[in-house]
C-alpha cells in the first residue's frame, strides 16, 4: 500500500470489488519453503483465469498527488528522500493490480483526460475480439478533489475555464442541460470486467450490460474547446452502429 499513490489505491480497491462482483475467484498463492511447507503468501485468479485476463488503468491525474507531496516534504529541514518515490509517482495501477491477483494478459495504462475509461471500454473490445485475451478488468480512478491535488487541478480547471463556479452543487451538477457552466472537480474510482460472450454466463453471472459498440476519433481541436458539430455527428453515428447491433442480436 505505502508503494501506491492514493489514486492507484483506489483503482486497486474498486478492482478487487469489480472482481468479486463478476464471480471471478481469488485461491491461495503458496510460496515453498526450504524446508518443503506450503505458505500462503497471497490471493490470486486460477492459473486458466489468470493467462487470458487483462488489465487497463484509466487515469488523468495518477502519481501527479506523490510527485507534489514529495516536493513540498522537501522543503523542510527533516526531509528524508522516500525510496518508494518511483513507484508511486508513476501510478502503475495496473500492474501493481496484475502482480496482485496474478493476471497475466495484456496490461497498460492510458490517459484520455474525461474519456479515459469509456476509451478503456473500446480498447478491452479490441483486444478481446482480437484474441489477445478473453477478459478485461477495467481500473478508472482519480482524486483531484483530494487535499494535494485540488489547489493545483481546481486552479487549472478554472483557468481552463472548465470548471463551474457556481456555488450550490444543485445549480451546478446538471449534465446535458444548457444552463450548465462547467463540470465539478471531485474523485472516485471504477472497475468494469469487459469478458467475451458467454464467459460471465458460463460461471453462472447474469452480465449488467453488453458492448454493442465502440468508436475512436479525434477532433484535431483545441482540447477545451470542443467541436460540438463533429462530436455530435461521431455519437451520431456511434449510435447507429449500436442500433444495427440491437438489430442483428
Amino acid at each position: 500500500i505505502d508503494s501506491m499513490d492514493e489514486t492507484s489505491r483506489l483503482a486497486v480497491a474498486a478492482g478487487l470489488t469489480a472482481l468479486k462482483d463478476a464471480g471471478l475467484p481469488l485461491v491461495p498463492r503458496y510460496r515453498l519453503t526450504t524446508t518443503g511447507k506450503r505458505v500462503t503468501v497471497g490471493w490470486s485468479l486460477p492459473e486458466t483465469l489468470a493467462a487470458e485476463t487483462g488489465v487497463i488503468f484509466a487515469s488523468a491525474f495518477a502519481g501527479q498527488d506523490a510527485l507534489i507531496e514529495e516536493v513540498t516534504a522537501s522543503a523542510q529541514e527533516d526531509y528524508k528522500f522516500n525510496h518508494r518515490l518511483l513507484l508511486r509517482m508513476l501510478g502503475i495501477a495496473n500492474s501493481r493490480f496484475a502482480e496482485i491477483i496474478g493476471a497475466r494478459g495484456p496490461n497498460t495504462k492510458i490517459n484520455s483526460a474525461c474519456a479515459s475509461t469509456t476509451t478503456a471500454i473500446a480498447m478491452a473490445q479490441d483486444w478481446i475480439t482480437l484474441g489477445r485475451c478473453k477478459r478485461v478488468v477495467i481500473l478508472g480512478a482519480d482524486n483531484a478533489s483530494g487535499s494535494t491535488l485540488f489547489e493545483w487541478i481546481g486552479s487549472g480547471f478554472l483557468a481552463t475555464g472548465a470548471a463551474s463556479t457556481e456555488a450550490r452543487v444543485e445549480d451546478a451538477a446538471l449534465p446535458f442541460d444548457k444552463r450548465r457552466d462547467g463540470m465539478i472537480i471531485g474523485m472516485g474510482a471504477v472497475a468494469l470486467v469487459v469478458e467475451a460472450p458467454g464467459l460471465a454466463e458460463a460461471r453462472g453471472i447474469e452480465p449488467i450490460a453488453e458492448v454493442l459498440g465502440t468508436r475512436f476519433v479525434n477532433s484535431a481541436l483545441h482540447p477545451t474547446r470542443l467541436d460540438v458539430d463533429h462530436i455530435a455527428s461521431e455519437v451520431d453515428a456511434l449510435l447507429d452502429r449500436a442500433r444495427r447491433a440491437i438489430e442483428e442480436l
